[in-house]
Parts: C-alpha cells; structure tokens; sequence
C-alpha cells in the first residue's frame, strides 16, 4: 500500500522557501563557472567578461555594470533604492559592486566619465 503524506499550507510554503534558499545559493555558485571567459575578481559579485558592456566590470552574471550602480550611490541613492531600479539584483550584489568601487575607484570613475552624456541646455 502507498504510504501518502499530508501536509498543511504552511508546512508547503516553509519547504518551498528553504528548497528556493538552496536554488539561490546553488545559482550562486554555479553562475559563475557557466561564463568560462569571464575574468574573476577578488570580489565575488564582480567579474569582467570580454564582449559584454566593453569588458568592464559587471556582477556576475548579469549585464549591470558596477558604474551604473556607483553612479546612483553618488547621486545619493541608498542601496535599498538602488536595488529598486535593479530588481535582477541582490543587496550583496549591490554591496558588493560599491566594495569593487572603494578598491577600483580611478577605474571605475574613468568609465563614468567615458560613459557621461552631455546635455544640451
């Protein structure tokens, strides 16, 4: 005789979060070994892959560029904000991509100005 199990809502929804908890931290591992060009920092959320926004810094596995996070931090915005605009990413990817900026500041700033649009007044 099959033996079936009952379980209640709640006990669904806890399995399902610690089994989506598992899937994040799995992704999180293994995204990084799918990009084989992708060139490793000491930042764990950062690499650098060849053809992707000219081969400046993105986090892993996106095409968000570490300047395009760094730029709304010095307009002001709070990591929580800049997460907002970035649903794709995590806090500790965000974190992360200011971490690289403190360690990588006159890269980073000379992809600002390289990427700056002028305005017309």
């Amino acid at each position: 005789m099959m033996e079936t199990s009952t379980y209640s809502a709640q006990q669904l929804t806890e399995e399902l979060g610690r089994v989506r908890e598992q899937l994040v931290t799995l992704e999180q591992h293994v995204r990084p070994l799918l990009t084989d060009a992708a060139a490793r920092t000491e930042h764990p959320y950062v690499s650098k892959v060849p053809g992707v926004v000219g081969g400046e810094p993105i986090v892993v596995g996106t095409r968000t560029p570490v300047r395009a996070i760094v730029e709304r931090w010095k307009f002001g915005e709070s990591p929580e904000v800049i997460q907002s605009h970035y649903p794709h990413l995590r806090l500790a990817h965000i974190f992360d991509a200011l971490s690289y900026y403190e360690d990588h500041r006159q890269e980073i700033d000379l992809y600002i100005a390289e990427n700056r649009v002028e305005v017309a007044e």
